[in-house]
């Protein structure tokens, strides 16, 4: 038995070193000022509070106020206490109605869930995806291409959708907490679009965005790396696809602005007739979340 093992073993080796081919991963850009308080919560990642950060006048974030994660599934009972003490009373799942079957939030029963999502997965679009990118009919710019029309569909596409998930943001009285699946792309945004409606330059709301490649350094590595081992059950599938879709580009959040003011003509036209936030009010948010 143990011979046949070693046997086995060998063979799937010899597999691996034949079907694959090297593999060069890119070094993605990261955010270069850590200003945020990374929490340690057992099995979720991702998971941190926005602050300690100055707008362009020289307001502070308060810190405690925004807090944003990947999802809750993984989400242990022994972690419950851990929100309790960071007074988070509402979470705002930001992903599809498919994605939350598949996998659910763990929550304290005292917590205020909602679900807002943008758009969703009509005709099981992302399992097709899946079964492409594993045939190899996806490539790296495929991937590059799509993250980049995801990013401007998000900000226009269902524009009613995301007035409701700000201004339920902006309006929590108590602590909050938004998470889509990897608490990249959609967190990242609207974590871009509310810095923005606080004032914050953008190199602070850049910095911020890119973090996420910071805390998730070592799950996406570690991902990509058996990727490659395993490359040889899979041969045609290009990994650099999965490199595009573990990390943050500033391009793709460059392609959300960009269809902002290519649309509306400025973000701060969008501020207000979009999201609905007239100067007024967006002074007062800025005086409520920031000293």
């Amino acid at each position: 038995m143990n011979k046949l093992i070693q046997i086995s073993v060998f063979t799937i080796s010899l597999c691996c070193i034949f079907s694959c081919k090297t593999q060069h991963f890119e070094t993605p850009e990261y955010g270069k000022n850590e200003t945020e308080k990374v929490i340690p919560i057992r099995k979720v990642t991702n998971f941190r509070t926005v602050g300690n950060i100055k707008n362009a006048d020289g307001r502070t974030l308060k810190e405690g106020k925004f807090y944003r994660s990947a999802h809750l599934h993984k989400l242990k009972r022994k972690s419950f206490d851990d929100f309790e003490k960071l007074g988070i009373k509402e979470i705002i799942d930001l992903r599809n109605s498919r994605e939350i079957a598949q996998k659910p939030d763990q929550l304290p029963s005292e917590n205020v869930y909602k679900n807002f999502s943008a758009f969703e997965d009509e005709g099981d679009q992302l399992a097709q995806a899946k079964k492409l990118v594993l045939k190899g009919k996806v490539n790296a710019s495929d991937a590059d291409k799509r993250m980049i029309d995801f990013y401007r569909e998000y900000v226009t596409k269902n524009p009613e959708m995301i007035k409701r998930i700000i201004t339920e943001i902006l309006e929590s009285k108590d602590p909050i907490l938004y998470h889509c699946t990897a608490g990249k792309d959609r967190t990242g945004i609207t974590t871009a679009l509310i810095l923005t409606i606080l004032k914050f330059d953008k190199e602070t709301v850049y910095n911020e965005y890119l973090l996420s490649n910071n805390y998730r350094k070592n799950l996406v590595q570690k991902r990509l790396r058996l990727a490659h081992t395993l490359h040889f059950l899979y041969p045609k599938m290009d990994l650099q696809v999965l490199e595009k879709l573990s990390w943050v580009e500033k391009r793709y959040l460059d392609a959300a602005f960009e269809e902002i003011n290519k649309k509306y003509g400025s973000t701060d036209v969008y501020i207000q007739q979009v999201l609905g936030i007239s100067d007024a009010k967006r002074k007062e948010y800025i005086q409520k979340f920031t000293y």
